[in-house]
């Protein structure tokens, strides 16, 4: 199920359509991109220039920044990068768009025995020593990452009359003063020099048809702080994909940046992505993401699962 519904190339605006033309030559086919979680176009086109990924949104749709942001990141990443290439970028007809070379491949899959996990998990650790120093401005992790990934601590303020405060679980519930205390501590261990992806999941992850490499797509949340966080995100996603707890930390056993973070930083990054992803699925659908909520609430499910884990050892 794929959180975001997307404008196939016929819905686009023909102003929009024209200039592409105009830009990439004639286009045979178009083949819209599942997986996401923003409302914007996503297209695959065969054209008489070749064939090209494009991304584009409305210039005055609320998240055109962070697809300037993309741009901007893309523009600037070393060229040993694992990231698609970026062509060029701009407004047309008063969309952003952004064309990349278009990656034949596949999203990873991270289930336990997956000849996958161990390419997602090397790849995604190897960033830094290409994003260090950060090749780009960006916000600092600890002020983007730290005041977006947490809940806990609203729904304690909430009190306990409150409907969302109300639809928790028992074990959360009955623990809400020490998640809400938890959920924060993490936060100045994520300061750092290296550009962060800070949106490493299966579907901003692609394997690469021709040789199998790992590429990291949707560079749209960048922030500059301590590279251990883009694979740490990798473990939430693991145990949705069947993983217990503790065998998808097990995978990223020999990367010296998970052996060398605390324990309690480790539990209180679970618990912050608990309570992001527990207070985000109680929200009101976006335009155009119907389904985005209902992952939320799964990925809420693995995170809980992941801090108890860590609670409980």
């Amino acid at each position: 199920m794929s959180p975001a519904v997307r404008p196939s190339w016929n819905d686009l605006p023909q102003g929009l359509r024209d200039a592409l033309v105009r830009r990439l030559g004639h286009v045979s086919t178009a083949e819209v991109q599942s997986g996401g979680f923003t409302p914007g176009v996503a297209v695959r086109l065969a054209a008489v220039q070749g064939r090209a990924f494009v991304k584009a949104v409305p210039a005055d749709h609320d998240l055109a920044p962070k697809y300037r942001a993309e741009a901007a990141v893309a523009a600037r990443l070393p060229h040993t990068t694992p990231a698609p290439q970026l062509r060029w970028t701009g407004d047309l007809d008063g969309w952003v768009v952004l064309v990349f070379d278009d990656i034949a491949g596949r999203y990873p899959d991270l289930s336990p025995d997956s000849p996958d996990v161990p390419v997602a998990v090397a790849e995604v650790a190897s960033l830094a020593a290409t994003l260090t120093p950060s090749p780009v401005d960006a916000p600092l992790a600890p002020i983007a990452r730290g005041g977006q990934l947490h809940g806990w601590g609203e729904l304690l303020r909430a009190g306990a009359g409150d409907r969302l405060v109300a639809g928790l679980g028992p074990w959360e519930r009955d623990r809400l003063p020490l998640l809400a205390e938890l959920e924060r501590a993490w936060v100045p261990r994520a300061a750092g020099p290296s550009l962060v992806h800070g949106d490493i999941r299966p579907d901003n992850l692609l394997i690469r048809d021709e040789d199998g490499a790992l590429m990291v797509i949707d560079w749209a949340q960048p922030s500059i702080g301590a590279p251990w966080q883009d694979v740490v995100d990798l473990i939430p996603h693991m145990i949705m994909a069947g993983h217990e707890p503790r065998a998808a930390e097990k995978t990223l056993i020999g990367v010296p940046a998970w052996e060398e973070l605390p324990a309690e930083v480790v539990t209180s990054y679970a618990a912050a992505y608990a309570g992001y992803w527990t207070r985000m699925s109680r929200q009101p659908s976006p335009p155009g993401v119907p389904n985005l909520r209902a992952y939320q609430a799964r990925a809420a499910q693995a995170a809980l699962a992941w801090t108890r884990a860590r609670l409980l050892q």
